[in-house]
């Protein structure tokens, strides 16, 4: 089974994966380099879409070495340009260019739908209690990313929607049981993609 733990910054996510055994672990992804500046909206939905198809490939080994791959942050991370688009900050076709690239890597089986997704969503201000209670870490993008914590309830709430029991909100106390499901279905994914509300409070993202 492919798990996967997501919530907004200071929700807990590492925390919580640090219950489960280092060999089972699929960190999030290592700061590092994007497209470049003078990327075009493809070249960086391209690029994009190629680091996370490389963390869902690792997702992949992770489990077949151990059963369970335990995810901090979805490999799939398309709801990121999605969040930002419908908070209003950032622009739709990064969405849609990311989202073709996306796709394709579905269909080609390079990046997948996890097989339960484990999302906490605590409110703004506990969210700040936490931030302010973790001298570990820096944060330095929790207002933004505060920002994104309802359009991720959306995003998620959308999937939930449409597969029911493969979105839980909250980190279960207990390991959840292991159950496998269909990861490549592109009528669940297109149909994902169509239920979410459009950017900015328009109907539908089409």
């Amino acid at each position: 089974m492919i798990l996967v733990v997501e919530g907004p910054s200071a929700a807990g996510k590492t925390s919580y994966c640090r219950r489960f055994e280092a060999r089972l672990l699929v960190p999030e992804s290592a700061a590092g380099g994007g497209p470049g500046a003078g990327a075009s909206l493809e070249e960086a939905g391209a690029f994009w879409t190629e680091r996370n198809a490389e963390r869902w490939q690792q997702s992949c080994r992770t489990e077949q070495a151990a059963d369970l791959a335990v995810c901090d942050t979805d490999p799939l991370k398309l709801h990121y340009s999605w969040c930002l688009a419908r908070a209003g900050l950032g622009a739709p076709a990064a969405f849609g260019a990311q989202l073709r690239h996306a796709r394709r890597a579905v269909a080609e089986r390079r990046l997948g739908i996890a097989d339960l997704i484990v999302c906490d969503i605590p409110g703004p201000a506990e969210l700040r209690r936490r931030r302010d209670g973790d001298a570990t870490r820096t944060r330095r993008n929790f207002a933004l990313h505060a920002r994104l914590a309802e359009p991720l309830r959306e995003w998620y709430a959308a999937l939930g929607a449409l597969d029911p029991g493969r979105v839980r909100w909250h980190f279960p106390s207990e390991p959840p049981e292991a159950a496998t499901r269909p990861r490549y279905d592109l009528d669940l994914f297109d149909a994902w993609m169509q239920r979410l509300p459009g950017p900015a409070g328009e109907p539908g993202a089409g």
